[in-house]
C-alpha cells in the first residue's frame, strides 16, 4: 500500500485510468496469473515475539528470557541473586508457573537459569497483579510461558556452547502437516569442580565443604506438531528437567558447628517430567482449546550420613498430577466476547521423612534453629482441585473496554470453596493512551509440609489476597512508550508457627495477614534507529503482621527501591552489544546480637537474634555486559557471544552469620557477612546452525 504522499506523485485522472484499464484488458485477460498465497494457522506463533527477542538478547540472562524477568518492574530476587522471584511483595511460593496452557513442575534451575532453550520460547507475559479467572491456586504472580510452534523448513540443527551449558536445538518438517522440534542442555559446571575437592570461604581458607558430586542439570523440551486442516491443530508437548549436587561436610564446616548432626555426606537431587496433549479449534466465532497432560515432579534430599551411621535424615516429597483443561474463547459480536475456563487437577502427593521437626515459616528469621524432636514418617494425600470460570470482555466503544469475571475453585484436601470476582476497565483517553484498572480476589492452598498430619496442620485455611491495581500508559513518536502502575495488595490467612500456648499442639494456625503496595515506572524505547532499552523504577513496601502477638514487621523480601537500566546497540553488521545496570535498596536481615550456648552439644554456640528483618545490608547494585558477533564456523553460520556478568566485581552480601572459628564463648560476639556468590563472572559461547 502507498503512503498518502507517494499516491499524490502517482495519481492518475479517472479518464485516463479508465482507458488504461480498458485498452490492456482483453490483452491481459488470457495472460493474467493467479496468486494464492497459503499459510498453516500454526505458523502464526512459530516466530518469538520482539519483547520476548529483547529478554533472550538482555545482558546478564545468558540468552534466557525468563532470567531476564528480574529487570522487569516489581520483580526481585527474594533472598540472593540465584533465588526465586519475589513479585510485588509476595512470597515466591504465591506464584503460578504455566506453559503452553499447562502446568509446569518448576521453570527455574536452582543454579540460576530457567529450564528453557532460548529457542523455543514463542512469547512470555508476566502478569505482576490482578490477573484473570483463567488463573487458579495463585495469589502472588503468573508466569505464563508460551513455546512456539515448530517452523515447516528442512531439517536443521543448531549447537549452542557457553561456559555454563551445552545444548542442541533441531527442528524441521516431518510431513506435508506435520513438523517438530526437539531440545536438550546440560550444565558444565561439573568440569569446574573435581570430585573430592574442599571448597575455600570468601577469605581463602578451607570451608570443610568437599564436593562429592559437582552442582548440575540438564532439561529437555520437544513439540511435535500436526496441522489437521485449516480448523484443527493437535500439538504433543514433553518437558522435563534435573537439578542435583552432593557434598560433605567435616567438623570444621559451618553446617557441621551450627547443627552437628548434620555432619557427613549430603546429596539433593529434584525433578519433573511432563506430557501434554493439547487440541485447538478454530471457527469464524470461537477458538477452542482443550488440554490433558500428566506431571511427575520429585525431590529428595538426604544428610547427615556418616560411615558409622549409614541412615543419616532424609526428606522426600512427590507427586504425580493428571490435568484436565479446556478455554472457549466465543466472540457473540463487535462488542461482546465471552471465555469460559474449566480445569481439574487430579494431584497425589506423598511425603517421607526421618529429620527433627522444624516449625517455622517466612516469619521466622531462626529456622535453622528451632530444631525440635526427631520425627519419621510417611503420607500420602490426595489435594486435587478443579475451577471454573467465566469473563465477559465488553467494548462498547472505542473508548472504554471492561473485562468482568469470577472463578469458582474447590479444594477437595481443605474441602473449601472460593468464588472470586475480578474486573478490570480500560479507557481510552486517546489511541495511544489508556487508563487501567484492575481489582481481584486470589486463593491458594497452603504449602504441603504446613497442612500435612503429625508435621502440620491439616485443618489450616487457604490462603486468600486482594489486589488492586491503577496504572497509565501513553505511546510516544519513534517507538517510545511510557507507563506507571500503582497497586495495592491484601494477604489473609497466612501461616504462623506456633510454639508456645494452649493450642501448641496445633502447631500452625492462620493468624498472619499481610500487606504490600508501591508505584511501577517503566521508560520504553522499541527498536529504531538500531537500538532500544528500558529505564524500571519500582517503589515497594511488603509487610506482614503477626495477629496472636499483633507485631507488623517488614517481610523478609521486602525492597523498597529498585533501579533497572537495559540498552542494546547494533553496532554494525556483525557485532551488537549492550549492558544492563540494577541497583536496589539491601536485602532485609535480622541482626545477631549475642551468642548462646547449644543446648544439646557442648563447647558448641549459636546465634542470639534481634528483632526480625528489622536491618538492612548496604546497596545492592551490579553491572553486566553483552556482546554478539555474527561468524562463519567451518563454512556454517553461527554466533560468538561474550559476556561480562557483575563487571566491576561488586560484592553484594546475602547473609551473616557468627563467625564460629573464632567464637569460644558466649563473650565472643564474632560476626561475618557472606557474599551473594556472585562474583565477576566472564564468559564465552558460540551457536552454530547446520
Amino acid at each position: 500500500m502507498f503512503a498518502p504522499t507517494a499516491l499524490k506523485r502517482f495519481a492518475l485522472s479517472p479518464l485516463m485510468l479508465c482507458m488504461a484499464v480498458t485498452a490492456n484488458a482483453q490483452s491481459q485477460q488470457k495472460d493474467m496469473e493467479h496468486i494464492e498465497v497459503i499459510y498453516k494457522r500454526s505458523s502464526i506463533t512459530s516466530e518469538i515475539t520482539e519483547d520476548t527477542e529483547k529478554l533472550i538478547e538482555m545482558p546478564g540472562a545468558m540468552g534466557d528470557p525468563l532470567r531476564a524477568v528480574f529487570a522487569l518492574p516489581g520483580v526481585v530476587a527474594a533472598g540472593g541473586s540465584m533465588s526465586e522471584p519475589a513479585v510485588r511483595g509476595s512470597s515466591p511460593s504465591d506464584n503460578m508457573f504455566e506453559v503452553d496452557f499447562m502446568p509446569a513442575g518448576y521453570i527455574f534451575h536452582d543454579f540460576g537459569s530457567s529450564i528453557f532453550n532460548r529457542h523455543i520460547i514463542q512469547d512470555f507475559q508476566l502478569y505482576s497483579a490482578g490477573y484473570g479467572a483463567g488463573y487458579s491456586n495463585a495469589t502472588g504472580a503468573v508466569f505464563d510461558v508460551t513455546l512456539r510452534n515448530p517452523k515447516y523448513q528442512p531439517i536443521t540443527t543448531t549447537l549452542d556452547f557457553t561456559m555454563f551449558n551445552a545444548g542442541f536445538f533441531v527442528e524441521g518438517q516431518a510431513t506435508e502437516n506435520t513438523a517438530f522440534y526437539v531440545s536438550g542442555r546440560k550444565s558444565t559446571l561439573p568440569l569446574f569442580f573435581d570430585e573430592g575437592e574442599e571448597l575455600e570461604d570468601d577469605d581463602g581458607e578451607p570451608s570443610g565443604v568437599f564436593i562429592n558430586e559437582a552442582p548440575d542439570d540438564h532439561d529437555y523440551q520437544g513439540k511435535f506438531l500436526w496441522d489437521i486442516n485449516d480448523n484443527n491443530t493437535l500439538t504433543f508437548n514433553f518437558t522435563g528437567a534435573e537439578d542435583s549436587a552432593a557434598a560433605g561436610f567435616n567438623e570444621r564446616s559451618e553446617l557441621a558447628q551450627k547443627t552437628p548432626e548434620f555432619q557427613g555426606d549430603a546429596r539433593f537431587i529434584r525433578e519433573f517430567n511432563s506430557q501434554n496433549i493439547l487440541w485447538d479449534h478454530y471457527n469464524k466465532k470461537f477458538h477452542l482449546r482443550v488440554g490433558v497432560g500428566a506431571l511427575d515432579h520429585s525431590g529428595r534430599l538426604e544428610y547427615g550420613k556418616l560411615a558409622t551411621n549409614t541412615t543419616g535424615f532424609f526428606e522426600q516429597e512427590s507427586e504425580k498430577q493428571f490435568t484436565y483443561k479446556a478455554r472457549l474463547n466465543y466472540t457473540l459480536n463487535n462488542e461482546n466476547r465471552f471465555i469460559f475456563d474449566a480445569a481439574y487437577f487430579d494431584n497425589e502427593t506423598s511425603y517421607e521423612y526421618d529429620t527433627f521437626q522444624y516449625l517455622c515459616t517466612e516469619l521466622d528469621p531462626d529456622c535453622d534453629l528451632k530444631k525440635g524432636e526427631r520425627i519419621s514418617g510417611k503420607r500420602n494425600i490426595d489435594i486435587d482441585s478443579g475451577f471454573v470460570g467465566i469473563t465477559h470482555v465488553w467494548q462498547p466503544n472505542e473508548d472504554w473496554q471492561t473485562e468482568i469475571g469470577v472463578q469458582s475453585q474447590h479444594n477437595r484436601y481443605t474441602d473449601e470453596t472460593f468464588t472470586s470476582p475480578r474486573a478490570a476497565v480500560n479507557y481510552f483517553v486517546t489511541p495511544d493512551s489508556v487508563i487501567s484498572a484492575k481489582v481481584g480476589r486470589y486463593n491458594r492452598m497452603q504449602d504441603v509440609e504446613h497442612i500435612l498430619p503429625e508435621i502440620g496442620n491439616p485443618k489450616l485455611k487457604s490462603q486468600v489476597a486482594t489486589h488492586s491495581t491503577l496504572g497509565f500508559r501513553q505511546n510516544l513518536e519513534n517507538e517510545w512508550s511510557w507507563s506507571i502502575e500503582g497497586y495495592y495488595k491484601t494477604m489473609e490467612d497466612l501461616p504462623l508457627a506456633i510454639d508456645d500456648g494452649a493450642d501448641a499442639h496445633l502447631l500452625y494456625s492462620n493468624q498472619v495477614e499481610g500487606r504490600a503496595y508501591g508505584v511501577d515506572i517503566l521508560i520504553n524505547k522499541n527498536k529504531t534507529d538500531n537500538w532500544y532499552g528500558w529505564v524500571a523504577l519500582s517503589y515497594a513496601k511488603s509487610e506482614r503482621t503477626d495477629q496472636r502477638r499483633n507485631v507488623t514487621r517488614d517481610y523478609y523480601a521486602d525492597t523498597p527501591l529498585v533501579f533497572n537500566a537495559v540498552f542494546h546497540y547494533e553496532i554494525n553488521e556483525l557485532w551488537q552489544g549492550g549492558f544492563n545496570f540494577t541497583a536496589r535498596s539491601g536485602q532485609a536481615y535480622t541482626p545477631i546480637v549475642g551468642v548462646r550456648e547449644n543446648p544439646d552439644h557442648a563447647d558448641r554456640f549459636l546465634p542470639v537474634y534481634g528483632d526480625p528483618f528489622s536491618e538492612r545490608f548496604k546497596t545492592y547494585h551490579r553491572l553486566d555486559v553483552r556482546f554478539e558477533r555474527k561468524t562463519q564456523l567451518f563454512g556454517l553460520d553461527g554466533k560468538l557471544i561474550f559476556e561480562l556478568m557483575n563487571a566491576y566485581g561488586q560484592d553484594n552480601v546475602a547473609y551473616i552469620d557468627l563467625d564460629y572459628d573464632k567464637v569460644k564463648s558466649v563473650d565472643d560476639l564474632y560476626i561475618k557477612e557472606e557474599n551473594d556468590d556472585f562474583e565477576m563472572r566472564p564468559s564465552i559461547g558460540f551457536s552454530v546452525t547446520f
